[in-house]
């Protein structure tokens, strides 16, 4: 793995406004005028926060509550760059007027989930059951418990799922600096899910899969495979900058989908944009009533 030193300067000339890019995944708290101006130095026009950590409350009963008055005050103050993911307690007893409450909210785009216990052991079910209701979106991150997450998926057919990260587990990077396995192995573990129409995939944390430094030719080929197997309206950028920095640039993140000659123009809108706009019922300013 090259160090982000190391990595020749890539440039962040913009491309025209025509592509529309949009980030499926930042962690933000208390530093938005910082992501503005990270999104606007690289060509990102809007982004989906996850607040973290997340700020929470817990009741008497000791059921956790997320607040999102932080990423709501930020709507306002830059209106159409952030939407939201929302959290939930799968024991909260109110959990199906929570998820009413949130679906009904401008800047609520879809949920995530991020337990790798309750996704084996079932405890994300009430979770599915209501955003299947309320017709939410759900992003998981499966640390690469792919059975575990079929099962949901065959259950729950009226639920669009997102896979977060590519199905990697992140934390298999942390710890020992570089994946186990070429991109391709990774990849081939998304397969399964090519003949259910429900599941899409989080393009994220897709360049620590490399064996090659910038612009991480092995993982566009792999993108190339993905679109060939899932379709376009399938997969979606996401850059989770903050999280990434240790191994690549926000830029390089961007622009080595944007920017490759395996990907037709047609692919990049959609991947960089359009199919996050479409999935997650989040129109661009330009398209609100």
């Amino acid at each position: 793995m090259s160090n982000p030193a190391d990595v020749p300067a890539v440039s962040t000339e913009r491309k025209p406004p025509t592509l529309e890019v949009v980030d499926a995944q930042i962690h933000v708290r208390g530093e938005v005028e910082q992501a503005v101006a990270a999104m606007d130095a690289v060509g990102v026009e809007s982004a989906v926060v996850d607040i973290a950590p997340p700020e929470t409350y817990v009741l008497p009963s000791g059921v956790t509550r997320y607040d999102y008055g932080f990423v709501e005050n930020a709507m306002a103050r830059y209106p159409g760059r952030f939407a939201y993911m929302a959290r939930f307690d799968p024991a909260d007893p109110e959990l199906d007027e929570l998820m009413e409450r949130v679906a009904a909210s401008p800047g609520a785009v879809c949920v995530r989930t991020s337990d790798g216990a309750a996704l084996e052991s079932g405890g994300d079910a009430p979770i599915l059951a209501a955003a299947g209701r309320h017709g939410l979106p759900v992003m998981v991150y499966l640390a690469g418990r792919h059975e575990a997450l079929m099962r949901y998926v065959r259950e729950f057919d009226d639920v669009q799922f997102v896979i977060d990260h590519c199905g990697l587990d992140v934390h298999e990077f942390f710890s020992s600096g570089s994946f186990a396995h070429p991109a391709g192995f990774y990849v081939d573990a998304l397969m399964r899910y090519t003949s259910f129409p429900n599941v899409a995939v989080k393009w994220s944390h897709a360049p620590r899969m490399s064996r090659q430094s910038y612009p991480f030719k092995d993982v566009a080929e792999q993108l190339a495979r993905m679109i060939d197997a899932f379709g376009v309206e399938r997969l979606l950028w996401g850059s989770d900058y903050t999280v990434v920095r240790d191994h690549h640039t926000y830029a390089q993140s961007l622009f080595c989908v944007r920017d490759s000659d395996l990907l037709s123009e047609s692919d990049k809108e959609w991947i960089l944009g359009k199919t996050l706009r479409q999935l997650l019922h989040w129109p661009a300013r330009h398209q609100r009533a």
